[in-house]
């Protein structure tokens, strides 16, 4: 199956932030192992699925929190109104959930997110 060339384009994009926000996480101390192993073994995508679909919430969405960075989250990013065509509503209905289930005001922090990174044109 091939994608057209809009879709390859945003995974590309998406796979960069991945990418530069596990850098950023180092920067700020925060060494995030295994979500790079799962960037390197399955891909940007399918490696927020993975960790989306996993029912709880994980040490590293934990971690983010309580370093004031879920602004960094796959949680967050799975969420931006331009990666909507990469994840299905399922998908980014549990990524809510699991914010939620850490009494994150998700709209908000969603609405700053959005403000701060302004999609590209």
């Amino acid at each position: 199956m091939t994608q057209d060339p809009e879709h390859a384009e945003l995974v590309r994009r998406f796979s960069g932030d991945m990418a530069r926000g596990v850098a950023e996480l180092a920067r700020l101390g925060y060494d995030a192992t295994l979500f790079s192993r799962m960037l390197n073994d399955h891909g940007a995508v399918e490696a927020a699925r993975r960790l989306v679909n996993d029912p709880k919430p994980s040490y590293g969405l934990w971690k983010l929190q309580t370093m004031n960075r879920l602004d960094t989250s796959v949680e967050m990013w799975v969420l931006l109104p331009w990666y909507e065509r990469l994840f299905d509503q399922e998908i980014r209905d549990r990524a809510e959930r699991k914010l939620r289930l850490l009494e994150v005001d998700v709209d908000r922090e969603l609405r700053q997110l959005v403000a701060k990174l302004q999609p590209p044109a």
